[in-house]
């Protein structure tokens, strides 16, 4: 109950700051949902990553962009086809590069795998060669694979997004040869050394000798497997008409998100550091920092003088040796944050731990004050301080 009573108050806190700041001074809209075209956006990867019109995820408007990233390197370019002067915006310290992002379930997925190692077992006279055995999993390629070549199996086609791979296995099992005769012919040879490690493995063993059939060899083939990395960071690099490029970074960590996914992402223009008062933004780069795809929905400049407000949760009675679960809740409007806990005030505030949730653990007896601090990772707000009491039993 008080948890629905808190995010009551942080909505209406966040909605009449809106309300002032649009009533102070107006926003400054780049991209609302439009068609890139008529938007006058110009769409374009960077590195090995992606940006796209898509209709999969909408905000606002009809579209959203849709940012394939793969490091804080390779994402999205959204070139400005009539840059954008940030006029009072650039020089006033509430001023914020806001995007409104929506992050899939499962994004930050990476698909690892290739084909292993394996042998063709030598036929009975007369009778066919038996299929190789499964290798074990072949390492992740490199950037780009090569091209299929070779006789055998084709040529390992790597990449961030599927590693190691290769092409099928060359034909089907090798027919014995009868007896007196040659046996079968050996397995292809290793074919498209791709990226920074080796795609495929070597073939089949090689026939057996006259009277004793060979069967041709498989490699063997392990599937696909998923792992995630999770994309904890955005950086963005804004370009402007004189050439010069500022960049700044900030966290997919949102405090609160909308029923389909979205929340917004605040950029403050003082993060990206000598960005002069009559800039004209030419570019927008956005990356993260795995690889992932998000969306999204609007781009903005606007002003957010929201303070920091919140609480460090409800008293805790323990154990001795219970694990702690410590959760924060706060809000600054658009502002991303920074938290950090000290366990125990008796010894003075300092950083035991940092992150919206925590957990410790008390091994003596007795009351505990907890001090949460909550900053501006910008510096550009006051910062809130809130404390909770847990008392420990034996």
């Amino acid at each position: 109950m008080r948890t629905a009573r808190w995010l009551q108050t942080v909505l209406a806190t966040a909605l009449v700051a809106v309300c002032v700041n649009a009533s102070a001074q107006q926003e400054l809209i780049i991209f609302k949902g439009d068609k890139p075209a008529d938007a006058g956006l110009v769409l374009s990867g960077w590195g090995s990553g992606e940006v796209r019109e898509s209709g999969e995820a909408v905000y606002i408007g009809s579209t959203s962009l849709q940012i394939v990233t793969q490091s804080f390197y390779q994402g999205g370019r959204l070139i400005l086809q009539q840059p954008v002067s940030l006029g009072n915006f650039a020089s006033n310290p509430a001023a914020y590069l806001v995007f409104h992002v929506r992050l899939p379930q499962g994004t930050g997925s990476l698909y690892t795998g290739g084909y292993g190692r394996g042998y063709g077992m030598p036929g009975v006279p007369g009778a066919p060669g038996m299929p190789g055995m499964g290798g074990l999993a072949g390492p992740r390629g490199g950037a780009v694979g090569g091209a299929a070549t070779g006789t055998g199996r084709a040529g390992a086609r790597a990449g961030g997004m599927v590693g190691g791979m290769t092409g099928p296995p060359m034909g089907g099992p090798g027919m014995g040869a009868p007896p007196g005769l040659g046996g079968g012919a050996p397995g292809a040879p290793r074919t498209g050394t791709t990226g920074r490690r080796t795609g495929a493995a070597t073939g089949g063993m090689p026939g057996m000798p006259p009277g004793l059939g060979g069967g041709y060899g498989y490699g063997g083939y392990t599937a696909p497997t998923l792992t995630t990395r999770v994309m904890k960071q955005m950086r963005v690099v804004v370009v402007t008409t004189d050439g010069r490029q500022y960049e700044a970074v900030a966290p997919f960590d949102p405090p609160l998100t909308d029923q389909e996914g979205w929340f917004p992402i605040g950029v403050a223009l003082g993060a990206f550091k000598g960005l002069s008062p009559d800039a004209k933004i030419k570019e927008i780069r956005v990356f993260g920092d795995a690889y992932g795809v998000f969306y999204v929905g609007e781009i903005r400049v606007a002003t957010d003088s929201t303070p920091i407000t919140g609480d460090a949760g409800e008293e805790q009675i323990v154990a001795a040796n219970d694990l702690v679960r410590l959760e924060a809740r706060a809000s600054a409007g658009i502002t991303p944050l920074k938290y950090s806990w000290d366990f125990d005030a008796s010894d003075g505030i300092q950083e035991d731990a940092v992150g919206r949730v925590v957990t410790t653990r008390y091994r003596k007896p007795g009351e505990y004050i907890v001090t949460l601090t909550v900053t501006d990772i910008y510096g550009l707000k006051k910062p809130f301080v809130a404390t909770t009491k847990i008392t420990v039993n034996e």
